[in-house]
């Protein structure tokens, strides 16, 4: 009797086989195999620092000179953040077939935001805001330095669904805008229409509209093309999927174009969440998929407009007190202020944000949004304290807000590494509630009818409507 013997492909590993990795001068084994996917196989691999690190090996027909070239261009570049799970060195071996690349291995806690649209987890509104906002400002890194993703989807990005950190996969697809290499064109669904229809090639501009479907993606669990168009698709094949992303796109809130709005019976998330977001909000994701699809090189969304607007979204969050449910809130008087402050120092943010101002303009002061969005609540009796500080940043003073830098240094903006301010609670009395000088700067205060006083670093301040503290760098009021 002759037995078969299981024949490895030359190109797999085992299990403890080990790698010579010549860059970083060391010998790590294989542990485990991660995934495969349509360029190669995944692995986890034991090094003898102990330092996280994952092999990809790429299939032979992957295995290309030009994968190559971009790979040693890669590896020779530095990483724009710790958030990209870059390639530091390239792996060849005369026992393998092709080559492959070493990279940092993301740790068990971050997870697949398909986990999320699938309501296998269930994060905050805060770590979705923080994620997005920790997606855009990478990619905003990525691209300042001349780079192109060229493939950017839910399938390659990662986050903790207990802080909102990310880590962003797939880097090796990664080109110079403009170099016109590389063996991917994107992920169905997430390619800009020009893509589809064959007029462009990967570039910035497209990453930006593949961004914009991402974000669309994770806030409102729904594709922005996904109306009743598709739901009367009876097939959805490629001439089909050709017309509805690439020749034919429509917003699913279009305001003028409503062929193709969301259906009550398919798209119930869509319609859910469009009705929790504020308009200045929402206003960004129309601009994106309307004059962004027309025109490409100029209506697209920036980088920089989505992280000013993600970050004052986040700031607005205060939680209902019935049933805990995060919502945001929005005294339209402050929003306007705030954008006319933006449109006067327009220098400082992308021309475009002035558009959010102007269709602000028309809203009265002293509305608010000020009703749970949870329809098992739909609690109306809120009273919500806020700071406003130097009419740039309007926060809500929840339990767990901290003001950082980013808030009261206009030199340090998007510093989060620095708390300056805490919201404590009174150890006996829960309804008596201060801000605790996190800083190392002397706060000066004034209160109405009363004489100015400091608060020293370490000491709480209780908080009462009408108190304006100078941080030093900037001074902020506190309303309720």
């Amino acid at each position: 009797m002759v037995l078969k013997t299981k024949m490895t492909k030359s190109y797999d590993f085992e299990l403890g086989e080990p790698i010579y990795v010549e860059q970083l001068n060391m010998i790590c084994n294989v542990e485990k195999e991660m995934g495969s996917g349509t360029q190669g196989k995944v692995y986890s691999l034991i090094s003898p620092d102990n330092s996280l690190l994952a092999l990809k090996w790429y299939f032979p027909s992957m295995a290309t000179r030009e994968q190559l070239e971009i790979l040693k261009s890669l590896v020779d570049k530095q990483s724009p953040s710790d958030k990209f799970l870059w390639p530091i060195a390239l792996v060849e071996s005369d026992k393998k077939e092709g080559f492959g690349y070493v990279m940092p291995l993301k740790e068990n806690r971050f997870k697949s935001f398909g986990l999320w649209l699938s309501r296998k987890i269930d994060p905050s509104f805060k770590v979705l805001l923080t994620a997005c906002y920790e997606i855009c400002k990478s990619f905003h890194l990525l691209h300042s330095k001349g780079f192109c993703y060229q493939d950017l989807s839910l399938n390659n990005l990662y986050f903790d669904p207990c802080t909102g950190e990310i880590r962003i996969g797939d880097t090796d697809n990664i080109i110079i805008n403009g170099s016109e290499k590389g063996n991917v064109i994107g992920t169905p669904k997430f390619m800009a229409p020009e893509i589809i229809t064959h007029k462009a090639l990967p570039n910035t501009q497209t990453d930006l509209y593949s961004l914009a479907v991402l974000l669309f993606y994770i806030l409102f669990v729904n594709h922005p093309l996904e109306g009743k168009a598709e739901s009367n698709i009876k097939s959805l094949d490629v001439p089909a999927m050709t017309k509805l992303y690439g020749l034919n796109p429509v917003f699913i809130f279009d305001p003028v174009d409503s062929s193709n709005h969301p259906d009550p019976v398919y798209h119930k998330n869509a319609l859910i969440f469009w009705k929790i977001y504020p308009e200045f909000f929402k206003n960004l994701f129309i601009k994106a998929f309307t004059e962004g699809i027309r025109d490409p090189l100029h209506g697209r969304v920036r980088e920089t407009e989505w992280q000013i607007a993600l970050l004052q979204l986040r700031d607005s969050i205060y939680y209902c007190n019935k049933c805990g449910s995060e919502n945001f809130f929005y005294p339209i008087n402050v929003e306007v202020s705030r954008l006319r402050n933006i449109n006067k120092n327009i220098t400082n943010y992308d021309n475009s944000v002035s558009t959010v101002l102007q269709s602000m303009l028309h809203l009265k002061e002293n509305d608010y949004y000020l009703t749970c969005w949870n329809p098992r609540c739909q609690n109306t009796s809120h009273k919500v304290m806020y700071i406003i500080i130097d009419e740039r940043y309007f926060i809500t003073l929840n339990h767990d807000t901290r003001i950082f830098l980013h808030h009261v240094d206009p030199c340090n903006r998007y510093d989060f590494s620095h708390v300056i301010a805490a919201v404590t609670k009174h150890p006996v009395d829960d309804e008596v509630w201060g801000l605790k000088n996190t800083s190392s700067r002397i706060w000066k205060v004034e209160k109405p009818n009363s004489k100015a006083f400091e608060v020293l670093p370490n000491q709480n301040l209780l908080l009462s409507p009408n108190i304006t503290i100078d941080f030093g760098t900037s001074k902020g009021i506190i309303y309720y």
